[in-house]
């Protein structure tokens, strides 16, 4: 996928994005991610592939933040074109399962899309 597709896919999703950022509440949070369509999954897996190929970069306080655990399973789950495609063409419990395995740290994550550039 090009970067001018997925930049349209982010505005496209940029209000649910935000309500991701923004949730304070992990019940909320995980409700959010539930009940989002297939296509705001796709969206979000696809920010954590660019997140951890370093096309998008992390502010460095927030990368800091992460334990190492964290940064290894996005590096595992999200890097790989070929894990990216059979995440995106793959049922849809196991995208949940994925994301959900890292939605208390989707804030730190999502920094980046709402907040200026500086590191």
């Amino acid at each position: 996928m090009n970067h001018t597709r997925f930049k349209e896919q982010l505005v496209r999703d940029k209000a649910w994005l935000k309500q991701l950022y923004e949730n304070q509440s992990i019940t909320n949070l995980k409700q959010l991610i539930r009940s989002a369509s297939d296509k705001q999954l796709d969206t979000l897996i696809r920010f954590f592939h660019y997140l951890s190929n370093g096309v998008i970069k992390m502010h460095k306080k927030n990368f800091d933040a992460l334990e190492k655990r964290h940064i290894l399973y996005l590096r595992k789950s999200f890097e790989s074109k070929v894990a990216l495609k059979k995440l995106i063409s793959g049922e849809r419990s196991e995208k949940l399962k994925k994301i959900l395995k890292i939605a208390n740290i989707l804030s730190l994550l999502l920094y980046t899309l709402f907040n200026d550039s500086e590191n």
